[in-house]
């Protein structure tokens, strides 16, 4: 067993706090934002502004959910948790530290047709951790050359037949052949710190913690869909994360996750025949009465996707697993064993995803209205703006006072990733299950523009409507202000559009490393 010298007042301060409190002018912001949303559904709402009844009702629903989850967000970033630790936990932290014994501890990477190097730099920082523990590679694609590295680093290797259940599986076949009392996953390009294990198991000294997660982060900020990954991951991990914590409703993201064995054979291991895996294992426990922590501290590193085609295969398959949530998840049935905040907390993961049908209608709008003349409201555009300018703004304001600004990329993978989320709906309402995607399989950097033709008939469609609109000027004031919109798509569309066909040449360059770089509300804009 190995130990290491107490860190400095220094170091422990800055660690307990790697994010930002919550801040007083943030509350502030959400006050006004409340108003300003309040103002704006009130004049939707308006039957002296309403437009023909089909297109006022879908505006309506889609404004409407749109207000939903922002206020759902507010909620939970206004119930921050900023608790100091509980003072066993730090006890016990100080006893390890000191040389106490141990419990069993399984380290679990995952793998399926990454770069084996890229995994072998995993599997060292995981083996190395501080704390005793025993480390496996999982794979689930039957690599000898990755078995050959883990004979050569000293690290277990467990492979399995079939690859039922992908992932799910591939732990679920683990745990059957390991027995330590604690098990950690790592997914195979997420680099752990040494103090990994020193951080988080102190937390299990409540006997009623199921798992501890601490966030992602990501280290390959190189294009668009790397740098908005990790920017939509950022905001999530540093402002809504916190807020779910609060409710005991904090859920296994499925990598940097430590789970109580016990808690998991109770449940009969990793949930599987879902698209997430890992928020029905959260529910499942939650249900049961066990408590989840969220750990506010980057403890481990990883890669985030490089390419436009890889992001949306994982995009379809979290949106998947959030609508699986709202339609199977039996959510406000009695007797469920979820407290109210966490039925509405589990609710905001497939909201997230819903606001992207929201997203898609208001793609549609602007053409509507430059090639046919139709329009949901009909007020003149100074009185539109004086009530949805306030609105939007306020939305912008709260993320950005919070999270020190946001990246435009993030703003266009999560619009360029909205027919996406549609589909994703829509296969779930007919059981079609997503199919299994690694974000840095061997071979990334696809370059595609088929992965964005639905991109590519929406950006054609708003462009169709600014030549006509333009042409024909019926009433300047409304058309301009279409134009204006329909602008604003076309170039977010295209600029995803340039990203996918271009292609990314950074591939997995970016290996993370422990220690290197800094690090989802995701970002929403309408």
């Amino acid at each position: 067993m190995s130990t290491i010298d107490p860190p400095s007042r220094k170091a422990t301060a800055s660690a307990r706090q790697a994010w930002r409190p919550l801040q007083r002018s943030t509350r502030l912001a959400i006050f006004g934002a409340l108003l300003a949303t309040l103002f704006y559904q009130i004049f939707l709402l308006n039957p002296q502004y309403r437009g023909p009844l089909w297109l006022w009702t879908a505006m309506l629903l889609a404004e409407g959910l749109t207000a939903m989850h922002a206020i759902g967000t507010w909620w939970t970033i206004l119930a921050h948790d900023n608790r100091d630790e509980p003072v066993d936990v730090t006890v016990r932290r100080n006893r390890l530290r000191a040389g106490a014994e141990v419990p069993g501890i399984d380290v679990f990477i995952t793998a399926y047709g990454e770069e084996p190097e890229l995994v072998r730099t995993t599997l060292r920082a995981a083996r190395d951790m501080t704390l005793e523990h025993r480390t496996w590679v999982l794979d689930d694609g039957d690599s000898d050359a990755l078995r050959g590295i883990c004979d050569d680093e000293g690290v277990g290797y467990l492979r399995r037949d079939g690859g039922l259940h992908a992932k799910a599986g591939n732990v679920n076949a683990a745990l059957a052949r390991t027995a330590g009392e604690y098990v950690v996953i790592f997914d195979a390009d997420h680099v752990p710190e040494p103090n990994f294990l020193l951080q988080v198991l102190p937390h299990f000294e409540d006997p009623d913690v199921a798992f501890v997660q601490s966030p992602q982060a990501y280290t390959n900020q190189t294009n668009l869909v790397s740098t908005g990954t990790s920017e939509a991951q950022r905001i999530f991990y540093e402002l809504v994360c916190p807020g779910k914590n609060h409710f005991n409703a904090a859920f296994c993201v499925g990598t940097n996750v430590m789970f109580r064995r016990a808690a998991l054979d109770e449940i009969g291991g990793i949930a599987t025949g879902s698209n997430s895996e890992d928020i029905w294992t959260s529910l499942e426990l939650h249900r049961r009465g066990w408590r989840s922590i969220y750990v506010p501290q980057v403890l481990a590193r990883g890669l985030a996707p490089v390419d436009v085609s890889s992001y949306f295969k994982q995009q379809l398959r979290w949106a998947s697993g959030g609508f699986e949530v709202i339609l199977r998840g039996r959510l406000f049935r009695r007797a469920n064993g979820l407290t109210v905040d966490q039925r509405l907390q589990y609710l905001f993961v497939g909201t997230h995803y819903l606001l992207s049908l929201a997203m898609l209608t208001f793609m549609l709008l602007p053409s509507l209205y430059l090639l046919f003349a139709l329009s949901p409201i009909r007020a003149d555009g100074v009185t539109w703006a004086t009530h949805y300018i306030p609105f939007q703004v306020m939305v912008l304001v709260v993320t950005w006072l919070q999270s020190g600004g946001f990246k435009g990329s993030a703003i266009v993978a999560s619009i360029g990733a909205a027919p996406v989320h549609g589909r994703a709906l829509w296969a779930t309402l007919r059981r079609r299950p997503a199919r299994w995607s690694v974000t840095n399989q061997a071979g990334g950097g696809t370059r595609s523009l088929w992965a964005v033709m639905p991109q590519l008939a929406l950006l054609l469609l708003n462009v169709t409507g600014i030549v006509v609109g333009l042409a024909v000027m019926a009433d300047p004031a409304p058309t301009w202000l279409s134009v204006a919109w329909a602008t604003m798509i076309v170039l977010i569309l295209g600029r995803m559009i340039v990203e996918s066909v271009t292609g990314s040449d950074t591939g997995t360059a970016g290996v993370a490393t422990a220690g290197t770089a800094d690090v989802p509300a995701h970002a929403t804009a309408h």
